[in-house]
């Protein structure tokens, strides 16, 4: 195909369209819903609908940046590395789209004179609503340093309007803390100043990310603008293992989404690229729909289904039960076995023994991974022989095999432990190992992968609890040590999945700080958070069916003696809104109680077939402001692939007496799970939630 100086490709996907525009070599990208491709203005596209002030300098789509390139002027030096010369320099000279029985992949070739190679990849899986973005940079110039590698940039938004209304285009974002996860955040672009000023001149950007080994701290790595006046939204997440970033930017006209590893400017990342040699940046996942941020989040967190690999277990979601919350960090053999015996008789099939089974009562000892012989004398062999004499699926340990306390023996090894500027990374007596070393890899391919198989452990908890900082020692940059270090870790979490593939991985980091694609999909399922045993828990795991399947959100349901019956109904259909993983001191409550419980876990056995292929089709936690002290009613509705089967969750919190209603057109009531009064009349469900202080129902629906 001869590229001309100005030319629009519009390349049907699954739900959307792919749309390319050239303009004097250089290639940007914007993507629509299919029904939605009359209505693009190509003038949006070219940049051609200021007739006073021109501005035909279209975005390129391949943001790549390099040391020495200049800004443009438009007084964005010092604020992104957005548009450097480099991304302008790419010049587009092939394309090609490959349809296989499965998939659809558009690659997009472009160069600089300087030899530069760039492959802009885009696949989506068919029958999907949502496709993936990366890049391939390849050197076969001179040896070149790289400071900017975006894995996307969505450009030309809206491409509905010459000219946006910024009142109309709303700006979603997660907010992310620690037992805090996944609070929206959406806000008109009019509060960003994202119009053009009387000549179109300037940059106006918002920025987020986060820098280091957790990278859901402060905000989750996914970003979403909605067009309220023409029905659309795009949005995106992306693969954000270490340090990364996600930028909003309103130029000449328009706005474009764009982000991925964190720069140089943000993230203190600096690659050299040899001549001969490619980098290749983490995905982003992307989706333009006709419909609201919930129906987009669908999409993406849908789109997971490409990235999983189960073992066999997990296929029926089995309950799991999680001593933690009865011992706090001091499992013994002995205070295992009451718990086997109970959790067996309430419906779990996974049992886990959490933190503290390698080192003293309430003492913090990583790195050695070393039995406790007080606790076990026998071994871990003997906790999961009786797990299975108990009737257990699978049972198994907590491991944080990153770390290293400087207590552990392993301490002495500080070759093997990570560094910035010379000195050991130490945070307050926590550091970190360097999977770089390939002496690291050997010490925990016996230490860990050794001590699952022998002990026939197949269920382990992986934990992470530090976060490293911006940067460490050993390559060219503190950005670029970092990116090498978790691209290692990835890879141990992969070899451990290979050598045993029946292994059920729980993936937590302080509960929810790794709450990005990669991580989320490198086991079977994450920890929720560490709300633990608090009720604002319910909202966290609702707004997080944002950006996660519920079927791998384990979601914590501790019981105590001194809970209220609306307590123990509150959280066990708290954690019906995923996986449910009992905790607390169940070996102590009432019979009562007990069978509170019981009744709980069937009930989810009649749903969870909608938790595990389904459709949210409503997330509502807009009434709680505060988590700390909430009030207010939430929702939540979830819809199997099929159509024929619902499950609609509602909570309230305080002593103001709630009526929650759902529009379930064509749908009848089944039965119901809760302390509220629940029936559909004329394709309206209602639950009376009372005037308790804390009440809750889950409602199984099916089509007339």
């Amino acid at each position: 195909m001869r590229y001309t100086d100005k030319q629009i490709i519009k390349i049907p996907l699954s739900g959307m369209t792919a749309v390319y525009t050239v303009s004097g070599g250089v290639m940007s990208f914007t993507c629509v819903p299919n029904q939605t491709v009359g209505d693009i203005r190509e003038s949006k596209l070219f940049k051609e609908f200021n007739k006073k002030y021109p501005c035909r300098e279209i975005e390129p789509m391949a943001q790549v940046a390099r040391l020495g390139d200049s800004p443009r002027r438009d007084f964005s030096a010092g604020v992104t590395m957005y548009d450097r010369a480099t991304a302008f320099l790419l010049r587009v000279y092939d394309q090609k789209v490959t349809e296989t029985a499965t998939d659809t992949t558009v690659i997009t070739f472009l160069k600089t004179d300087d030899e530069l190679y760039v492959r802009h990849v885009l696949t989506q899986r068919k029958g999907y609503a949502a496709a993936s973005l990366h890049l391939e940079i390849e050197n076969k110039g001179n040896d070149t340093v790289l400071e900017l590698a975006s894995s996307f940039a969505i450009s030309a938004l809206t491409p509905f309007a010459e000219e946006n209304d910024p009142e109309k285009l709303i700006l979603h974002r997660l907010q992310s803390n620690w037992s805090g996860e996944g609070r929206k955040e959406s806000t008109p672009v009019s509060a960003f100043n994202f119009e053009d000023s009387w000549s179109s001149l300037g940059i106006r950007l918002q920025r987020i990310g986060a820098l280091g080994s957790m990278p859901a701290r402060g905000y989750l790595p996914f970003t979403a603008l909605e067009d309220v006046e023409h029905g659309v939204t795009w949005a995106v997440q992306v693969e954000a293992p270490s340090s990364w970033q996600l930028e909003t930017l309103h130029r000449y006209g328009g706005i474009t989404l764009t982000g991925g590893q964190a720069d140089y400017l943000y993230g203190h990342w600096r690659k050299t690229l040899k001549s001969g040699e490619t980098f290749v940046t983490h995905n982003a996942y992307f989706t333009a729909v006709q419909g609201g941020l919930t129906k987009a989040c669908a999409a993406l967190t849908k789109y997971h289904d490409t990235l999983y690999r189960f073992p066999r277990s997990e296929q029926t979601l089995p309950i799991i039960y999680n001593e933690y919350l009865y011992s706090w960090g001091d499992p013994r053999i002995e205070n295992v076995r009451p718990q086997l015996q109970t959790a067996r008789a309430l419906g779990a099939e996974y049992f886990v023994l959490d933190a503290g089974w390698f080192c003293g009562n309430n003492a913090e000892l990583l790195g050695d991974w070393n039995v406790v012989p007080e606790k076990f004398p026998n071994g871990l062999k003997e906790f999961s022989d009786e797990a299975a004499r108990a009737g257990f699926t699978a049972g198994g340990v907590w491991f944080e095999f990153e770390a290293v306390t400087d207590n552990a023996e392993l301490a002495a090894r500080t070759d093997w432990l990570l560094h910035c500027d010379g000195l050991t990374v130490n945070h307050q007596g926590r550091l970190f190992l360097d999977f770089r070393k390939g002496a690291v890899d050997n010490y925990l391919t016996d230490k860990v992968i050794r001590t699952l198989r022998e002990n026939k452990l197949n269920y382990v908890k992986i934990d992470y609890n530090e976060n490293i900082g911006f940067g460490v020692d050993g390559a060219e940059s503190p950005g670029e040590g970092l990116r090498e270090h978790i691209e290692r870790v990835v890879a141990f979490y992969k070899k451990l999945r290979d050598a045993l593939p029946d292994l059920v991985i729980e993936v937590c980091s302080s509960g929810g700080m790794r709450h990005e694609p990669l991580f989320s999909t490198l086991g079977s399922m994450v920890s929720f958070s560490d709300a633990h045993e608090n009720p604002d828990g319910a909202v966290v795991a609702m707004d997080l069916h944002r950006v996660m399947q519920p079927r791998t959100m384990q979601v914590w349901a501790s019981i105590l003696p001194d809970h209220s019956v609306d307590e123990v109904y509150f959280t066990i259909a708290k954690a019906m809104l995923g996986r449910i993983c009992l905790s607390g001191r169940l070996t102590e409550v009432s019979p009562a109680i007990k069978q509170i419980v019981r009744d709980g876990v069937d009930y989810y056995q009649t749903v969870k077939d909608i938790i595990q292929c389904g459709e949210t089709v409503l997330i509502d936690t807009d009434e709680i402001r505060s988590l700390r002290n909430p009030k207010g009613l939430i929702r939540l509705m979830r819809v199997r692939d099929d159509g024929r089967r619902a499950v609609c969750y509602c909570f309230k919190y305080g002593t103001a007496a709630r009526t929650a209603t759902f529009s379930v057109p064509g749908f009848r009531f089944v039965s119901q799970y809760g302390t509220g009064k629940a029936a559909v009349s004329e394709n309206i469900l209602q639950v009376e939630l009372g005037a308790r202080p804390l009440a809750a129902t889950v409602v199984l629906l099916e089509k007339e």
